[in-house]
C-alpha cells in the first residue's frame, strides 16, 4: 500500500508523514517513509541539483522522474514486496501542480510522460494537507526556490492541490489547526482505509 502526503509549503507533510508512520509502526505495520525529490541516494542527489535557480521546467521535470524511477525500483517495489506501507512526502500530485500547473507544462503532458516513463504510480491513499498560505508560510524558513517565491504564487499553489484532489484516494485536511488534531484527524481517515481494505501491499497501478 502506498499512501502520500501533498500540499503547499509549509503545511505540514513532512511532520505528519512521520507521525502516521510512527502510528502505523506502532500498530504493527512496518512503514517505509521518504520525500521527493528525494529518497534513493541517487535521487538525494537530483535533488540538490533540482533546486538551483534557472532550471528549465521540463528539466525539472525529467529530473523529478528520474529520481522516482530510481525510487520505484530500489525502495518502492522492494518494500511493497516486503509487506511494507510506503508513505511518500510529495508524489505523483506535486509533479502535476508544480511542473504541469504553475511551471506551465500541461497537467495532460506532464501524465503522460509520467505514464511513458513508468513513473505515474498511484497511490493508494492521497492526503492532501490544506492551509491558507499566508499562516502556512510562516512556520517555514524560506530555504529553496519555491518556497521563495510570492505570495500569489502561493495562492495558486494552494489551488491547484484543491481542484486536483477529487479522486476517490484523495482526502483533503485543514492543517490550519493544532499539529494534534490534524495528525489525529489523518490517523483516523488511514486506520479506517487500511480497516476497509486490509492493510497488505499495494502495486503499481
Amino acid at each position: 500500500m502506498i499512501i502520500s502526503f501533498e500540499g503547499g509549503e509549509g503545511v505540514g507533510k513532512s511532520t505528519h508523514s512521520k507521525l502516521l508512520c510512527s502510528h502505523l509502526e506502532a500498530q504493527g505495520l512496518p512503514c517505509l517513509s521518504f520525500r521527493e525529490p528525494g529518497g534513493s541516494s541517487f535521487s538525494e542527489l537530483v535533488r540538490g541539483l533540482f533546486f538551483r535557480e534557472g532550471i528549465d521546467p521540463m528539466t525539472e521535470l525529467l529530473m523529478v522522474l528520474a529520481s522516482r524511477r530510481e525510487n520505484i525500483g530500489k525502495m518502492i517495489e522492494p518494500g511493497l514486496a516486503g509487506g511494507m506501507i510506503v508513505v511518500i512526502d510529495r508524489f505523483i500530485d506535486s509533479t502535476l501542480v508544480y511542473q504541469g500547473v504553475l511551471r506551465g507544462l500541461g497537467v495532460e503532458k506532464v501524465r503522460g510522460l509520467m505514464e511513458a516513463s513508468g513513473t505515474w504510480v498511484v497511490p493508494d491513499l492521497t492526503f492532501v494537507l490544506d492551509a491558507p498560505p499566508e499562516r502556512s508560510l510562516a512556520r517555514i524558513v524560506p530555504g529553496d526556490k519555491f518556497e521563495n517565491q510570492g505570495i500569489e504564487f502561493h495562492r495558486r499553489l494552494r489551488q491547484a492541490y484543491l481542484d486536483l484532489a477529487g479522486e476517490h484516494r484523495h482526502r483533503v485536511i485543514d492543517s490550519d489547526r493544532l499539529k494534534e488534531e490534524v495528525s489525529r484527524d489523518i490517523i483516523a481517515q488511514a486506520d479506517l482505509f487500511l480497516a476497509n481494505t486490509g492493510s497488505g501491499s499495494g502495486h503499481p497501478a
